[in-house]
C-alpha cells in the first residue's frame, strides 16, 4: 500500500470517527431541560410568599429542629408565617415587604419543635399564612454539620438533681 492511499485511508478513519463521536450529542438530552432544585432543601411557591431551600436541621430522631432556608416578600405589606412538623404548632416570623429573609442563622434560630425522623429522613411541614392559608410541603431533616453546624440547638438545661441529706 503506497503512503496516498495509507493517509487518504487513515484520514477516512478519523473523518468517520468525529461523525460517530458528534452524533453522541443528538441522543442526550439537554440538562436545562429538566427543572431541578441546586440546594440542600425544597421550594414551596404560595400565593404572597416564596420559600427555598426549606429544611430543617436535627441532630437526632426527637430533638428540636430549626428550620433553615429563605422566604421571599414581594408584596407591599409584611406577611406573618407559622411553621409547623406534622401538624404540630412550631415556629413563626414576620416577612417584611419586598425582602428575603432568612428563616435561621447562628443567632437566631426559628425553632419547630421536636422532629420525629432522624437526620436523612423526610417530615411533612405545615407553613400557614393568612393570604394562602395552610401548605404542606415534605422536607429534609439534616445533620448540623458544614454550614448547618452553627444551627444545632442545644438541648433545655435539665436542673442538676440536688444532694440528698442523710
Amino acid at each position: 500500500m503506497t503512503t496516498r492511499a495509507a493517509s487518504a485511508l487513515r484520514f477516512a478513519g478519523l473523518a468517520a470517527a468525529a461523525l460517530l463521536a458528534s452524533g453522541c450529542a443528538v441522543f442526550s438530552p439537554t440538562q436545562t431541560d429538566y427543572p431541578y432544585i441546586p440546594a440542600d432543601g425544597v421550594d414551596l411557591s404560595m400565593p404572597g410568599l416564596e420559600l427555598r431551600n426549606v429544611a430543617v436541621v436535627a441532630t437526632a430522631e426527637g430533638a428540636p429542629g430549626v428550620l433553615v432556608g429563605q422566604a421571599v416578600n414581594e408584596a407591599a405589606d409584611a406577611v406573618d408565617v407559622a411553621f409547623g412538623l406534622q401538624d404540630e404548632q412550631g415556629g413563626t416570623t414576620s416577612v417584611p415587604a419586598y425582602s428575603g429573609a432568612t428563616l435561621s442563622t447562628a443567632t437566631t434560630k426559628l425553632e419547630v419543635g421536636s422532629v420525629p425522623v432522624a437526620p436523612g429522613g423526610m417530615v411533612q411541614l405545615t407553613v400557614t399564612t393568612q393570604q394562602a392559608g395552610q401548605n404542606v410541603v415534605l422536607v429534609p431533616v439534616l445533620a448540623p454539620e458544614r454550614y448547618y453546624a452553627d444551627l444545632e440547638v442545644s438541648p433545655s438545661a435539665s436542673p442538676s438533681p440536688s444532694p440528698s441529706a442523710s
